[in-house]
């Protein structure tokens, strides 16, 4: 039998002891990502709300999470944003309007989405705003040509008119701001099905962006 080299073993660790430190920091960062997606959020623990606006600041977010969500554990509130005014906004637009729960959306961009609106609004129908939204907001509505109407906005930045949301954002003059519901959103309650029924953030949070 071989005997073990102290001597040899001594040199090669010499010229080979870099690997070590190395070999743990890539063990740990793998157990940190390891860890950190296998706790990520659900799709009912996170809100993606869209603002055709500059964003500044979300705290407002933050702060109805804190004040109105703890048992329903929403964990993150992801408010991507752009103006229209911007280089890349329909890019953006393009993506969250298949990506979100909630967008808030100049009138201009309202008006391009008539006549094919269903394919990414939901109705806000009379049991909707029974049910969680009491207030008496404006609506934004079209009505075809068969005068069918589809309500797919409420008003929540009224133009020339100051707002909560002006310290928070910045948004175009003499422009109206209406949130919507996206159909994509995995937290639309019943609408979204029975199976659904206890997964409403999205329409409990879209009231609370409207009281503010």
């Amino acid at each position: 039998m071989q005997r073990f080299n102290k001597d040899k073993a001594k040199k090669i660790f010499a010229h080979t002891w870099y690997i070590y430190p190395i070999m743990i920091a890539l063990t740990t960062l793998i157990w940190m990502w390891g860890f950190e997606a296998f706790h990520q959020p659900t799709a009912h623990q996170s809100l993606t709300i869209f603002f055709s606006t500059q964003v500044k600041n979300s705290s407002f977010a933050t702060k109805i999470r804190k004040e109105h969500y703890e048992k329903e554990n929403l964990r993150e509130i992801k408010t991507p944003n752009a103006l229209p005014s911007a280089t890349g906004y329909y890019s953006k637009l393009k993506l969250y309007m298949n990506n979100s729960d909630i967008l808030v959306l100049d009138e201009a961009t309202m008006d391009e989405f008539k006549g094919y609106q269903e394919r990414f609004f939901v109705d806000i129908t009379t049991d909707v705003k029974t049910s969680y939204f009491p207030n008496q907001n404006e609506y934004y509505v079209y009505e075809d040509e068969d005068h069918n109407t589809f309500t797919y906005g409420a008003l929540i930045k009224k133009k020339g008119e100051s707002s909560y949301f002006d310290e928070f954002m910045t948004f175009m003059d003499g422009v109206d701001y209406y949130a919507c519901l996206s159909v994509s959103s995995k937290n639309l309650g019943a609408i979204s099905g029975e199976r659904n029924a206890k997964y409403d953030n999205a329409l409990t949070f879209m009231n609370y962006l409207l009281e503010a």
